[in-house]
């Protein structure tokens, strides 16, 4: 076939299929570049909402560990509106993700490579317990600031 002037080109189905392979192993590196990066995010947006809930509410944690809550008590007050957040923020993820990862990959698709979408249900469950795990972090992280908390400073900052 080779010979034959009319023809301009062979494509063979298994040269096809290798081209695929290579191409689906180099976007292994750039998916976990992408999930590493996902996860720095998550956790320093985490972090911050917590910092910035605790210095807006300094006065009013001040006033309760005043009343007598313990250390343990202030911190689960504080660390209930960033779990319910967590929450919201995983259901939310789950919609928006699937939305954002079919965007991403219909611009990756070219006239010869279509990728399907297919997201394993082991993916969601590794994307919850990333969070449980850097939400766990962040509280401990909040538990040991509201111990350092100065209950005079801050409510004599107020006056």
């Amino acid at each position: 076939m080779s010979d034959n002037d009319k023809i301009l080109g062979i494509s063979l189905m298994a040269d096809q299929a290798e081209m695929i392979q290579k191409m689906t192993k180099q976007l292994g590196p750039i998916v976990m570049i992408f999930i590493g990066l996902s996860a720095i995010l998550s956790f320093v947006v985490l972090y911050n909402l917590n910092n910035i809930n605790i210095a807006e509410r300094l006065y009013e944690l001040s006033t309760i560990k005043v009343l007598g809550f313990y250390n343990r008590e202030v911190t689960l007050y504080v660390a209930r509106e960033s779990i319910i957040l967590a929450i919201i923020g995983i259901l939310a993820g789950f919609g928006l993700g699937n939305l954002l990862t079919g965007y991403v990959i219909r611009q990756a698709e070219t006239n010869n490579v279509i990728f399907p979408l297919t997201i394993k249900p082991f993916a969601y469950l590794v994307a919850v317990l990333l969070m449980v795990i850097f939400n766990l972090v962040v509280v401990y992280i909040t538990h040991r600031k509201l111990q350092k908390i100065d209950m005079v400073a801050a409510l004599k900052s107020n006056d």
